[in-house]
Parts: structure tokens; sequence; C-alpha cells
């Protein structure tokens, strides 16, 4: 083990204990390691490269790796179990440890497939993809690398080999892989396809990722709308379609419909030829017209024409009457449906507590329409109907599920409001590396796990949610703000609350107001950066709010699936304030809010504390008058350089705050 190696498994030791490294890159590494809390369950272990920790680019297409694949319970996709940062800030996934081989290494040990074997590979990897399209994630980067072949009768599974990784975030095989030292024979079945890196898989009507001309994937499989530089928020499930119907191609010849010596040479075959005939890339191969139509239909460059869904791809390749092959075992399913699939053609309908009268434009739809898919109950044929997926909202209870997971929303049947699930994990609380705009309060930055998981509101409480609370207890609302008069705007957040005002409500909503490090946590969702996202996709702020605040989750939600984490309201949350409360908790010795014993130094520069669930200061401190709690994420009238997500302030608890404060809830997980 490397020096660096050695260095990441002190900072993963805690939770992970490294057992070799399955590859390696300029963009990341993928160890196999055992998690410990789990009777040592072993884990393909993915962590980012630490040069690239300052790069946001980066960072967000890690989180989005683990927000989007986290969502998907299928068993034709790789399972991820759980995300977090290590000790010294390195960001990691663990994931399900794979056996096997990825599609890529089958193709280049055989050359092509049979068709009966591309037949079962095409129905797998769509039944995967069309789980992933229920819950709104386009996939932007299929290939032979990313379908992973398992075995589950592993006395057949063959030698998966070495493995080098390429030059991009996510090696060539990027989940674990056992080296059995079996002979390179013939795949045996039964074989079971998983689906993996959804490293820039694209959240459908979140509000784009990238802008038009940027260019996201592999140049080989890319379909024509990546290839045009079509926007993130315009590509739809068609596009994996597309890519499909080329590893499809690849399978069955034995290369991909186009051929370049470079990435601008794809991109124009992809937007101005049309693929060869099957017989004339593989002359020996016998004639398909009916098969090789339907994947020339999958290749058609209007995706008009193309199938509406993978779905529909794969059931008309099994409809041209390719031979079955052997049962798959027990996730063995029937053909697919459509039902569920989320069309191409029309946007869904957003299930939000309260609509205003008035219409939403449309832009602001398709940000609201990022959660349709966790909102509806998606149900995954499988053998006598037993998977039911377990991303999906859980209405009208005043209790929430027993065993949520990333993605899950609850609604709360009391405050009428949405609760997101946000899951344990360890991270860096304060000023973040690089941010030259930190106060003194934030600093220094220290490590903070946060042991169990907890639910978030999605949004700021809405002043439909304080209605309904004021209705059930008599209390009386706060004076309305001049940019809405007699609250007429029901989904604006309500402000002019206290602290005071916010605790009540919480508790008569059956929760709580967060901890100040819950809050961070869960805004930061597993960035590092000062912010989650571009300052005017994810916040209302002085420079574009105009005269007052906005109605909630117009903005990009964060990878947990929260809203207005930034900007719109400050949030009051349950932590006393003390400027000096970091600078005081890093040098403590048992990294807590205890004061320093007497001549007690603080620690040497370059360690970090270690803090387990901090629940702030025993009492606040302000010199100029009664003490104060913490407000936290700024609000619509301040500045770009407050609105961070390690920004602290305060006020007094009493204090209405005028024009600008609001809060959220926080809710335990509950106990069976």
């Amino acid at each position: 083990m490397t020096e660096i190696d050695a260095q990441l498994a002190v900072s993963l030791s805690r939770r992970f204990r490294l057992v070799r490294q399955l590859g390696a890159g300029g963009m990341g590494a993928v160890f196999l390691a055992e998690q410990i809390a789990v009777g040592n369950r072993p884990v393909a272990l993915k962590v980012l490269s630490r040069k690239l920790l300052d790069d946001p680019n980066f960072i967000l297409r890690f989180q989005n790796e683990a927000a989007s694949t986290g969502r998907i319970h299928h068993p034709n996709v790789v399972t991820i179990y759980e995300s977090g940062q290590a000790d010294d800030g390195t960001p990691y996934i663990a994931m399900e440890f794979l056996e096997g081989e990825s599609l890529r290494q089958a193709l280049t040990r055989r050359g092509q497939l049979p068709v009966p074997e591309v037949a079962e590979v095409l129905q797998q990897a769509a039944r995967g993809l069309n789980a992933a399209h229920k819950l709104g994630i386009i996939h932007r980067d299929l290939k032979p690398d990313n379908i992973f072949l398992t075995y589950p009768d592993d006395a057949a599974a063959p030698l998966a080999g070495a493995h080098d990784v390429g030059a991009g975030l996510v090696p060539a095989l990027p989940v674990g892989i056992a080296d059995t030292g079996r002979a390179q024979d013939p795949p045996l079945r039964p074989v079971v396809v998983k689906l993996v890196d959804f490293g820039i898989a694209k959240l459908r009507e979140s509000g784009a990722h990238t802008q038009t001309g940027t260019v996201l994937g592999t140049p080989a499989y890319m379909s024509f709308e990546q290839a045009s530089g079509m926007r993130s928020d315009e590509l739809d499930a068609r596009s994996d379609v597309y890519s499909l119907g080329v590893v499809v191609y690849e399978m069955l010849t034995g290369r991909t419909p186009f051929q370049s010596d470079t990435p601008v040479g794809y991109l124009r075959m992809h937007m101005q030829e049309a693929p060869p005939p099957f017989r004339t890339v593989k002359p020996d191969l016998p004639a398909l017209p009916q098969l090789e139509g339907v994947v020339m239909k999958a290749l058609t460059k209007d995706r008009n024409q193309r199938y509406g869904s993978v779905a529909e791809f794969a059931r008309a390749f099994a409809e041209t009457g390719v031979p079955a092959l052997g049962t798959v075992g027990a996730v063995r399913e029937p053909p697919l449906r459509d039902q569920g699939t989320i069309m191409p053609t029309s946007a869904p309908p957003h299930t939000r507590p309260a609509v205003p009268a008035r219409k939403r434009a449309a832009a602001r739809r398709s940000r609201l329409a990022l959660w349709l898919g966790a909102l509806v109950v998606a149900l995954l044929l499988g053998v006598g109907g037993w998977y039911l997926a377990s991303v999906f909202l859980h209405g009208g209870s005043t209790t929430p599920p027993l065993a949520p997971s990333i993605g899950t929303v609850w609604e709360n049947s009391k405050d009428g409001f949405k609760y997101v699930w946000v899951p344990p994990g360890t991270f860096m609380m304060g000023c973040s590396p690089g941010d030259t705009e930190c106060a003194d309060n934030e600093k220094p930055a220290h490590r903070v796990t946060i042991h169990k998981g907890f639910w978030m509101g999605q949004t700021p409480v809405t002043v439909a949610a304080f209605r309904r609370y004021v209705g059930a207890t008599g209390k009386s609302m706060p004076t309305p703000p001049y940019f809405n008069a007699g609250w007429a705007h029901q989904e604006m957040p309500i402000v002019f609350v206290s602290w005071n005002d916010a605790v009540a409500f919480c508790e008569w909503a059956g929760g709580r107001l967060p901890t100040e490090a819950e809050w961070e946590y869960a805004a930061r969702a597993g960035t590092t950066g000062p912010r989650y996202g571009p300052i005017d996709d994810v916040a209302w702020y002085a420079n574009n709010s105009g005269d007052g605040t906005h109605e909630v989750a117009l903005k990009r939600a964060n990878a947990f699936g929260l809203y207005d984490m930034l900007g719109n309201v400050w949030e009051w949350v349950n932590d006393w304030y003390d400027p000096q409360y970091y600078a005081i908790f890093s040098a403590s010795p048992a990294g807590n809010s205890s004061p320093l014993p007497p001549g007690l130094s603080p620690i040497p520069p370059g360690l970090v504390p270690i803090s387990d669930d901090p629940q702030g200061p025993e009492r606040g401190v302000w010199p100029e008058g009664a003490p104060w709690r913490v407000l936290r994420g700024g609000s619509w009238i301040d500045a770009p350089k407050t609105i961070r997500v390690s920004q602290r302030s305060g006020s007094v608890p009493g204090d209405d705050g005028g024009i600008a404060f609001g809060f959220r809830c926080a809710r335990e997980v509950r106990n069976p």
C-alpha cells in the first residue's frame, strides 16, 4: 500500500478497512474494503482524488453519482450503501462489491456475443434503466464499461483479469471485481446485469448541470442530442435509448457503428452519418433483417422516430423471435412493460400539497418536477411481484416510515409538509476550503459526524403550512410583509417568525428545529465548497430576488433533495450562538462545547478534532444584549458573500427578525 493509500486508510479507519486497490486514475480510485459496522461487509469503495477537492465540477459529479444511483433500488443497478467524507474530508461512495466482468471485458475477450446473450443483456439493462427513468434519472453515459456482468454461480465465474483506469473520474471497472483465477471460457449462465457509474446522470427536470454547447459523455456512445450539445434539461430517456442501441450494435457486430480517431470525428458522425448495416462491418454475420431494423430504429437521429422508452426497445428486440436463454435465477423478470415509464413528450404533474391559484411559469414547473420520481410508488416487476422500489412518497401519516433511504420523501399529514430523509455521515463543518469570504466565527473548520439520520423539511415552512398550524392552535399569523400582502402567496416562506415561534410550530408538527451541525450537513449534501451549486441556480439573494421572497422550490435542489437551503429566508436552528464556539470547540480535548480547563493550550495546527453530533454551546454569548440563537443560510436581501453554507449569524430568540427570518423543521427517525 502506498503512502497516500496508507493515509487514506487511516482517515477511513473508523468506518472501513481497506483490503486492496482495484483501480486508480487521475481522478479517483476504487478499493475493495470491509464496512466495519455491518459485519465487515465487502464493499467497493470509490474515493475522489484529493487534488480535485477544490474543483466544484468534480465534486458535483461525484455527489451526483451517489444521489442518482442511491435513489434507484433495482436488481439490475449497483447498490449504493453509503456516501460521505473521510476524516480528512475526502469524499467516498461505498457500493455493492460485484464479482464478474464488465461487458467491455467480455467483448474484448470474445469479440461479439450470440444473439440470445445480446437479448438477455439488453433485457436486464433495460429493466435497470427503466427503473432509473421512472425516477427521472437519465444515465447519459451508457457504454460496455458501465454494464457489468455478474455470475451468481461462483463456480462458473470467469477470470476478471487486470484492468486499467482511464482519464475519467470512474475507472474502466468502477465496482469491485473478484479475481477467481479461472480460465477465460465464455461466460456461463446464469448472468445478472448491473448498471454502474451514474456520475454524469441527469435528474430529469431538475435544472441544468450543463449549458448549451457543453458535451458530457463518451463520444462513441453519445446520442445525437448529446453530440449536438443539447441542454441537459432538454435531454430525456430517448437519449439513453440511442446509447443503448450503440451498445447492442457493438454486442452483435463486435464494433461500434462509427469509428474515429478523434472525439470531434465521433460527434460529427453521430450528427451527420447513418449507421452502416451489420453485414457491412461484419460480413460473416447471418442476415438478421428484422433484428437489424429494431436496432437501427433505436439509432435514429430524430428522437421522435426512436422508441419512446428502453422498455419498448427491449420488447421490440425480443419480439423478433430471438431464442430465449436459460433461467437467470431469482432476478429473472417477465418481459418489460411500459407501465410507469416517464414518457419523453410531456412533463409529469407535480404533486405539491398546496398549489397557488395562479399558474406557474413553465420554467418553474421544470424545476419542481425533479422529485416526481421520488413521489411515485414505482412497482418494479419481479418474481411473484416481490420487488418494490423503496424510493417513494410516504404520505398521509403523522409518523415517518421505519426504514428510509436516500431520496425517500415523507409527507406529514399534520402540517401537510414534505420531509426528506438525510442519512448519517461525516463532513467538515465551518469555513470551506479556498473560501476567502469566511468570517472568524466560521473558523476553524472541524470534522463532525452525524451518527443518526434524520428527516428535514424539503423547503422552508410556507405560509400554507403555518396557516394550518394557526388554525389548529388558535395562534395568530404574523404581520404580512409588503411583498405578500394578506399572505396571499401561500407557497412563499413564512417570515416575521421568532425562534420561539419556530420551536412551537415544529413541536406541534411532531418535530424540532435542526441543530446547527445537522443544518450545515444537510445543506452541503456531500459537497465541500461554499455552495452546493452556482449561486443563481440554487438561491434567491440580493442580486436576483427583486423585491421580496419567492415561492419555495423554484431553485435547484441539492443532492439530498432539499430546496432553498441558501437564500430566500434565514433559517432558525436550535443552537445558541457564540461567535467563538468553533475556536473553543476545536481546542477542547473532547471535541465538544466544554470550556477549556485552565492552562490548556489549543490543539496543534493541522490537527482536526473529532466531534460527534454537536449540540452547540450551553448558552448564548452576545456582549450587546440578550443571548442569541443561530440563523443560517442567508436571505433574499443579502449579498453573495453571505449566501454560503458555512455562514453563521443569529438573533434574540424572541425577535421576529422582520422580513427575512424563516425556518424549517427536522424530525427524528422513528424507532420500531
